[in-house]
Parts: C-alpha cells; sequence; structure tokens
C-alpha cells in the first residue's frame, strides 16, 4: 500500500544569487538546479524520501539512487500530466529517480486526420495511397486548437536572493484525463493528497475507493468514505474546488487560503467554512509563525523552529509530502505528533537550496529513525 498524490508538474529552473540582483545587468548564480516541480510532485518526492529511509533502517538498501527504486510496490503514485517532448521526459527521469511512479494523465492529442488540410489516408493498397483523400467536411475548430497547442508542461524559472525570490512562469495547464490512466490505479492506497491545480485529476483521486451508491440521496456519495484518508493541499483558494470539499476529510491550508467571501480571512473563519462541508480536521500553516489546528473539536498550536539562511522554495510541498507519510502511519488521532514531525521535515528542506539536496540529509534520516 502506498500514498497517492494528484495534482500539478512543472519544471523547476532555480538560480540563487549572493545579492540582489540588478535588473540591468547580467548575473552569474552561485549555485543552480533542474528539477521536476509542483506542489503535489514535491510533496511525492518528500514521501518517497521518507519511505526509503524507513525502508533503510532495516534492510541493507541505498536511501536513494537504486535503479529499481521507482518500479516498486510501495513508490508514491503521482497522477499528474507531463505532456509531451523533451522536457516531459526530463521529469519523467527525474522523477525515477526520486522514486516517485506516474500515472500522466495527459489529455491523448486529436489525431492528424482532426487537421484541416492534411490528407486522410484510407488506403488499402500502395495504388490507393498514390491518390490521397481529403476531409469532405471541417473539423471541430476546438480539435485543430487541441492538436495545434503545445503540449509541454509549465516552466517555472526562480532565482533566490538575499532579499526574496524572483518567479517567472509559462503558467501552462495542459488538459487531463484521468480515465485514461484509470486501469492503472490501485484498488487500496494508505492516503490521497490533491493539491488543487487540476480538478479532473482532483476528482479522480478524491472519489477513488468511494463505494457506488444508489438512490436519489445527493449526498449518498459523499457519506460513502472510503477506507483511506483525504488531503487537501490548501495552499491558496480556486473556485473549482467547492464541490469537492465533501470528499475532502484533512484540510492542510496556508494564510493564502481564503475561500469565497472571505478575502481577509483569519483561522477561525476559514476552519468554520470547511467545516460546512464536513471537514473537522484543519491544519493552517503560516511560515515562521506556529501552525495552528482545529482537529475534531480540539484547538491548539505547534511552534515551528527558526531555520537561519533559509531557503524556502517548496518547504510547504515538503511539509505535506511528510504530514501525509506520517499520517498514514500514525492515523489521525494525534494532530500535533504528525504537526511536529512535518515541521521538522520542511526545516531540513529550508536548510539546503533547491529542492533536491536536502533529501539525503541525515538529519532527515535521523527524524525518520525517530519516528
Amino acid at each position: 500500500m502506498t500514498a497517492l498524490f494528484a495534482g500539478l508538474t512543472t519544471l523547476d529552473v532555480l538560480h540563487r544569487l549572493d545579492h540582489v540582483p540588478d535588473p540591468g545587468l547580467k548575473v552569474t548564480s552561485t549555485d543552480f538546479t533542474m528539477a521536476a516541480g509542483g506542489p503535489a510532485t514535491n510533496a511525492a518526492v518528500t514521501y518517497a524520501a521518507l519511505e526509503a529511509g524507513a525502508r533503510s533502517l532495516s534492510t541493507d538498501e541505498a536511501v536513494a539512487g537504486s535503479p529499481d527504486h521507482a518500479t516498486r510496490a510501495d513508490a508514491p503514485l503521482l497522477l499528474t500530466a507531463l505532456g509531451e517532448g523533451p522536457v516531459s521526459a526530463f521529469l519523467a527521469a527525474d522523477l525515477a529517480v526520486a522514486g516517485v511512479r506516474v500515472l500522466d494523465a495527459t489529455t491523448p492529442a486529436p489525431t492528424a486526420t482532426s487537421i484541416p488540410g492534411l490528407p486522410v489516408s484510407t488506403a488499402s493498397s500502395p495504388a490507393e495511397a498514390a491518390a490521397p483523400t481529403y476531409r469532405s467536411t471541417p473539423p471541430d475548430e476546438r480539435d485543430a486548437a487541441q492538436a495545434s497547442a503545445p503540449r509541454e508542461p509549465a516552466v517555472s524559472s526562480i532565482i533566490e536572493h538575499p532579499s526574496g525570490r524572483m518567479v517567472a512562469s509559462t503558467n501552462a495547464r495542459l488538459d487531463a484525463d484521468p480515465a485514461c490512466v484509470a486501469a492503472d490505479l490501485p484498488e487500496r492506497v494508505g492516503v490521497v493528497l490533491i493539491d488543487g491545480h487540476n480538478p479532473a485529476l482532483a476528482q479522480a483521486a478524491l472519489t477513488l475507493g468511494v463505494p457506488e451508491v444508489g438512490g436519489e440521496d445527493p449526498f449518498a456519495r459523499l457519506e460513502a468514505r472510503p477506507p483511506h484518508l483525504r488531503v487537501l493541499d490548501g495552499g491558496s483558494w480556486k473556485d473549482w474546488l467547492t464541490p469537492l470539499l465533501g470528499f475532502v476529510d484533512v484540510a492542510v491550508v496556508s494564510e493564502d487560503f481564503a475561500p469565497p467571501l472571505l478575502a481577509r480571512a483569519d483561522g477561525e473563519q476559514v476552519v468554520g467554512f470547511l467545516r460546512g462541508f464536513g471537514i473537522t480536521r484543519v491544519v493552517r500553516t503560516r511560515g515562521e509563525r506556529p501552525v495552528q489546528y482545529w482537529w475534531d473539536g480540539v484547538h491548539g498550536e505547534v511552534p515551528v523552529h527558526e531555520v537561519p539562511n533559509a531557503s524556502t522554495m517548496g518547504a510547504g510541498d515538503a511539509f505535506h509530502g511528510a504530514f501525509v507519510w506520517a499520517l498514514e502511519r500514525a492515523g489521525a488521532t494525534d494532530p500535533e505528533r504528525l504537526i511536529r514531525f512535518a515541521s521538522a521535515v520542511a526545516g531540513v528542506s529550508v536548510s539546503s537550496f533547491g529542492t533536491r539536496q536536502w533529501l539525503t540529509s541525515p538529519v532527515l534520516a535521523e527524524l525518520v529513525r525517530a519516528w
């Protein structure tokens, strides 16, 4: 059994500077890395590192870099859209090395016969092939647009400097069709996490394992819960989330998560909104300030340890991946223990540049050992 993560995958190109850049000058970075990114993707990579660390405690298996690591049955699954082309190939290879199995649900492109002006070959012999025929009626305009649109993942360029971070992104989203990989989804998972960046993927993940129900009760499917827990990574509000909130068991949100009519929402307001959808377990991260939680009627805070010279790229994603890993093992009975562990892992992630160097930190191994 393993965890399922559903959401966005991007190519993250990161540079680090030791000074605030002058926009009129070319600069040379002091560090550089390039890796698959995105909230659900980084969370899955974190989970894979923790899982590998746990296995290394009882076996002689290497923590990372094992050639068959990504093919293990317990490797985390990432339901995403990778697209096509060299960037997508790089992302697939990077995730394989990280120990993440990918279910690429990119919507298949229309066939060449859908493009206006291209020959439609129906030849059954070489002689017939010599006289190509053409479509007699124009194809649907949407098919033509899809066929000509780039089928590449989003690319984010990030420059980290002493005063903050600069980000430029293509902000492209590939269409996804979970039905094309439905046969590859497991019957059972430990925990599901969605990051809110693709409604089709989120719905497929949240409804995985939900029993079919009959009758006319519109709420029956919401009440027919699967045996595993479903977690929302609520970095920010998405308008299409509303009909899916009833399928969420645990919401891990940031201060930027502001539902409709709550543009400057505080924690209590957000919790009240989510409670209306039956979500009684909410964790709210606030950067370097204590993490808040509301858990089955109990409210509290967990302090966060300050890390000097922190590189915060992907810290929230590391928190979510560690939270899922711990939740799968300990269940939902002790929120403070879950938060302490996830915060400690996130603390390791900000102690080095980028989203990969920290995965081999001996501190991370010690956290797994202490768990």
